[in-house]
């Protein structure tokens, strides 16, 4: 079976696969490369997913499966995953971890597929202590920022801007949340950028030697990310602040309580969870709120000014007291 190497953020995972289409469906939805298995990349494995084919006849031992449900099974050593057209058994002691899922024939529209293949690997991280996060972080005065943010938030034009006054780009929009004990660390997946024509004309006195292309229906140049700024993705590192990114009429950071962070944290990234149960729902709550009692947060409005940015690195130039130290 066809095999490579897929990394949501510092976890290296080799994955196997029935159809080549799908291991790049599953690099696409986390925004990640599929690499081929080199000697180096191998070593670093921590998880072992198969994916494979299965007739639903194959799948006689399946729970019933709500419409747009989900169906966790807890063994004493094996958690199973099921949705409508998906099943996965996960092994997380295992080492590496262990995960074998099966996509059940006859497949239903490319979309579709995708989000199964989308939310039970969303469960399956968050299975293995990890929360994905639409978001960028950035390494920059000595501690690190994560940013959130819908689409068109201005994430990438941010992690641009900081890393051309020093910092270092961590991931500009998927960044996998891992508890370490009782702490926790980010890092991203992302070895490009992508940048809308406003950003580009503000940032580069020539265009960039790309062609746009659409994404999601807005129009990006893509770059390696190591050709505009420091890029150190797939690296663990302890975030300090956390910014609710959002656009505005003007640029204001205003400080915000743990309470509503974990209700945004919730809404932003619950969004990407099927939840079975109260207690699943829990058990992810518990987490994000454990995280936000670790960083300080704020809401970052940004105007149509990006000259504005400047004020966010005056303000995170500012040697702060940590309110944790």
């Amino acid at each position: 079976m066809p095999a490579g190497i897929i990394r949501f953020g510092s976890l290296t995972a080799r994955l196997r696969y029935a159809d080549p289409q799908r291991g790049e469906d599953v690099a696409r939805i986390f925004g990640t490369p599929l690499k081929p298995p080199t000697a180096a990349l191998l070593a670093q494995v921590a998880a072992d997913i198969t994916l494979a084919e299965a007739s639903r006849a194959d799948g006689s031992a399946r729970p019933r499966v709500p419409g747009d449900g989900m169906v966790l099974r807890h063994g004493s050593r094996r958690l199973e995953i099921h949705t409508e057209h998906m099943s996965a058994v996960l092994d997380r002691n295992a080492d590496p971890a262990r995960a074998e899922l099966a996509l059940l024939k006859p497949y239903p529209p490319h979309f579709e597929l995708c989000v199964h293949l989308a939310v039970v690997f969303h469960k399956l991280l968050f299975l293995l202590d990890r929360v994905v996060l639409h978001a960028a972080a950035v390494r920059f005065g000595g501690r690190v920022s994560l940013l959130l943010g819908d689409r068109g938030a201005g994430k990438s034009t941010i992690a641009l801007r900081l890393a051309r006054a020093g910092g270092t780009v961590l991931g500009e929009d998927h960044v996998i949340l891992k508890r370490c004990g009782a702490g926790f660390t980010v890092s991203g997946c992302d070895e490009r950028s992508r940048l809308d024509a406003k950003t580009e004309g503000y940032f580069f006195a020539e265009p960039l030697p790309v062609e746009p292309a659409d994404f999601a229906g807005r129009l990006k140049k893509e770059m390696p990310a190591r050709a505009l700024f420091s890029s150190e993705p797939y690296t663990d590192e302890r975030a300090d602040l956390l910014f609710f990114a959002r656009p505005g009429s003007g640029f204001a950071i205003t400080p915000l309580s743990r309470q509503t962070a974990l209700l945004k944290l919730m809404a932003a990234a619950g969004k990407l969870q099927r939840f079975v149960d109260f207690t699943d729902r829990g058990r992810f709550l518990d987490m994000l709120s454990d995280f936000v009692r670790t960083v300080t947060v704020y809401d970052l409005e940004l105007g149509p000014d990006l000259g504005e940015l400047d004020r966010l690195v005056r303000f995170l130039q500012v040697d702060e007291p940590d309110p944790r130290a």
